[in-house]
């Protein structure tokens, strides 16, 4: 990317540990914001949200300008209402900004509607990652590295123990286990995340098996934005006449995003707990019966990738293995700045 002397991002601002802003122009953009200083509300602001995970949501609660896909907004809405001055793009098309530049949305790979953002202004690009995955799953498309002078970027996963099997084989492993479990005449129930794992993990039921899947009310409400936008996922609520009558004559798996310790007793058979993430892959899951080593986020060797196709001239590490990642980084010569709190960068710290 083409680099020129004066600097088209003002600055690059962190406050607290992942509230990251940029000025480009008069224009003040903030990346999944948790909290938003008074200072930075006013009309130049905007609000970037990556995706529908609720630890990336909180932006949706001021009067701020948002900046969110179709499917981010539609999946909000399904579960904690209809937030104001929403502004939808779909993924691939871009947002002018009013002095210039612009902003442009490319798919992350992590769940449906998950966006990449990209900000370009007089010849230097910026990309913020979000929550991201190259690979693609039964429910999302894989992202693909964006090309970029900074980079903005995660690494959940950024230890190099941090390596996941390939996700056939994991699909495979979670259809073999639960198929077991079934003719022991249990239910097999996942602990999920409701956007995203759940309804993954109700695409495997569905592609590998014949049995019914019967899940709580938030997951229902959110597979059915995905089934929307066009991913096939057969399902019962289980608040609904079909999924109690299931329920009470066994023989399918359930879905929870609670806590499966303390299940209600509308579950009349045995049960076999389980859950799928990648941080089986690291730590024992002791409180389950079965884990599955299964994330929506790169790996170690998939945040190795991103660098190495994209060739940034500097990155920031926004969250995640921040301190082991960077060393990485250190290691292939890529400056990266990790800004203190409240600490002001001009672009040229990156650069």
């Amino acid at each position: 990317m083409g680099l020129i002397m004066s600097n088209p991002f003002e600055d690059i601002q962190l406050i607290k540990s992942r509230n990251l802003a940029i000025r480009a122009g008069e224009n003040r953009l903030l990346f999944d914001p948790t909290t938003i200083p008074n200072r930075w509300r006013s009309p130049k602001t905007t609000v970037c949200i990556s995706h529908a995970h609720t630890d990336h949501t909180a932006g949706f609660t001021n009067n701020l300008l948002k900046i969110v896909t179709p499917e981010t907004l539609e999946i909000y809405k399904a579960v904690l209402g209809k937030p104001t001055r929403v502004h939808t793009i779909q993924l691939g098309n871009q947002y002018t900004l009013e002095d210039g530049g612009t902003l442009q949305l490319h798919p992350a790979g992590h769940m449906l509607g998950a966006a990449q953002f990209v900000v370009e202004r007089n010849g230097t690009r910026l990309v913020y990652t979000g929550d991201f995955n190259l690979q693609s799953t039964m429910t999302a498309k894989g992202a693909h590295p964006i090309p970029c002078d900074v980079l903005l970027m995660e690494a959940t996963y950024g230890r190099p123990d941090a390596v996941f099997p390939p996700r056939e084989q994991v699909y495979t492993e979670i259809a073999e286990w639960t198929s077991r479990e079934l003719k022991k005449g249990k239910v097999p129930v996942f602990r999920v995340y409701a956007t995203g794992k759940a309804q993954e993990i109700i695409r495997i039921i569905n592609t590998y098996l014949t049995v019914p899947v019967v899940v709580e009310p938030t997951i229902a409400s959110i597979s059915e934005v995905y089934a929307r936008h066009g991913i096939p996922l057969k399902f019962f609520n289980e608040e609904s006449d079909e999924g109690r009558e299931i329920m009470h004559y066994g023989g399918y798996v359930y879905l929870s995003a609670g806590n499966l310790l303390t299940l209600h007793s509308q579950i009349r058979q045995p049960i076999s707990r389980a859950v799928a993430t990648g941080w089986a892959k690291m730590f024992p899951m002791k409180k389950f019966d079965k884990s599955f080593i299964l994330s929506a986020h790169a790996d170690f060797q998939q945040l190795l990738d991103y660098i190495t196709k994209t060739q940034p001239r500097a990155v920031h590490l926004t969250c995640g293995n921040t301190v082991t990642f960077g060393a990485v980084l250190e290691k292939l010569n890529i400056k990266q700045i990790v800004p203190k709190h409240r600490k002001q960068l001009e672009l040229s710290d990156f650069l």
